[in-house]
């Protein structure tokens, strides 16, 4: 049932990279980071139908993976300061 399905070690990674950085997220961040989805769901289902499924789950996706980025330089921005990002 499962066979060729398994993600491949990259994809582990970088889902278990996602998941970290997701912890690190502030409580405001992660109001926005909500909102946003929210937002993307709400257009896909009632706007305009140029805004398709197939898209919305591209663009929610690549959302998560720059969590991972932003978590990067905020840890090397933190050296002393902690700096405000907007996600």
């Amino acid at each position: 049932m499962f066979e060729n399905k398994l993600a491949d070690e990259n994809a582990v990674k970088q889902y278990d990279e996602v998941l970290k950085s997701i912890d690190s997220l502030t409580e405001d961040e992660a109001k926005t980071v909500l909102k946003q989805i929210y937002m993307r769901l709400d257009i896909v289902k009632n706007g305009n139908k140029e805004y398709k499924s197939e898209q919305c789950v591209k663009d929610l996706i690549s959302q998560f993976k720059d969590f991972v980025r932003i978590e990067k330089i905020k840890k090397e921005n933190n050296k002393g300061s902690s700096p405000n990002f907007v996600i």
